[in-house]
């Protein structure tokens, strides 16, 4: 159960990390999260709770939400455990 939670948080970041700002529908496309009504429960929970993103609107008032610099270091330490388990 830990290990798909993990693998799911690596996903996430790393879909923020490849472009910068998203809206939560477009982020769960690009991570593969479905359905993606429920993109916006999980960056909330999972993500901006633990300030692993920043959280914004854009001049129309739309949510948007980016990589944060604890998020990065989450992702570096993320994908180390990744590569070591593969080993």
């Amino acid at each position: 159960m830990k290990r798909a939670y993990n693998q799911l948080k690596l996903k996430a970041l790393a879909a923020f990390n490849e472009r910068g700002w998203l809206s939560p529908p477009a982020w769960a496309v690009l991570a593969g999260y479905y359905p993606v009504r429920a993109a916006y429960t999980y960056i909330r929970r999972h993500l901006w709770r633990w300030k692993l993103v920043d959280r914004s609107l854009d001049h129309r008032g739309l949510l948007l939400y980016r990589l944060s610099r604890k998020g990065a270091e989450r992702l570096v330490w993320l994908q180390k455990r990744a590569s070591r388990r593969n080993s």
